[in-house]
């Protein structure tokens, strides 16, 4: 809810609805019952333009628990993507930055907070990892970070939060059906061993993670 809704399009997100973000637009949740503690993991498909946050906290005296594109070193007109959960209206002092800019194209980005063990993928790279705070997350504000500054220009598909670590075959599962959906490039991520370069099939993940599992078991055997 908010008194300044994104608007919605039905097929903007490569024939899928998603809403879209002008920068003067925000989506907040209800704050939660109790703060969720870290591990957490938040996916979105995204699209997103320059220095912009996609989702953080809920309030101003809020912690930080933002996905961006920011915190560049200097001034950058598309900054990399960016996870922390550090800190709450000064810069973070932890925080994870990938490759990949904000530049307008559409991507799925998995953040998973858990203080040292904290990882990025986009596009199912793994992009980042180590330690991007220790905050606890409140609630959503999905378009803006928690001070009210930094919108979102872009559009957002879908968003998806899970009050734990989600391990990789859950992902990749996960990840796989959303690129499927929205037409995306998916990658399976280094650490299982396996690259793919286009969209696979939930079938094609089960079968690449059972492969790479069942070599795993006959080299400790």
């Amino acid at each position: 809810w908010h008194n300044t809704p994104p608007l919605y399009d039905d097929d903007a997100a490569n024939g899928q609805p998603c809403l879209v973000f002008s920068g003067a637009s925000i989506l907040k949740t209800r704050a939660f019952d109790a703060p969720l503690p870290q591990p957490i993991s938040i996916m979105v498909v995204a699209q997103a333009r320059g220095d912009t946050t996609i989702v953080d906290g809920l309030w101003p005296n809020s912690s930080r628990f933002e996905l961006c594109h920011g915190y560049p070193t200097g001034w950058d007109a598309a900054p990399q993507i960016c996870m922390t959960a550090s800190g709450h209206s000064a810069s973070p002092r932890d925080s994870l930055r990938g490759s990949t800019r904000g530049t307008g194209e559409w991507h799925l980005v998995t953040a998973i907070y858990d203080h040292a063990a904290s990882k990025m993928f986009v596009d199912g790279r793994c992009e980042a990892s180590g330690h991007a705070g220790a905050n606890a997350l409140d609630g959503l504000s999905i378009g803006c970070d928690h001070t009210g500054v930094f919108y979102l220009q872009g559009a957002i598909a879908e968003v998806r939060l899970f009050s734990c670590h989600l391990q990789p075959p859950e992902r990749i599962q996960i990840e796989a059906a959303m690129a499927r959906r929205y037409g995306l490039a998916y990658e399976l991520a280094r650490d299982l061993g396996v690259r793919r370069r286009s969209a696979p099939s939930l079938l094609d993940c089960g079968r690449a993670v059972l492969r790479r599992l069942a070599e795993h078991h006959s080299a400790d055997d």
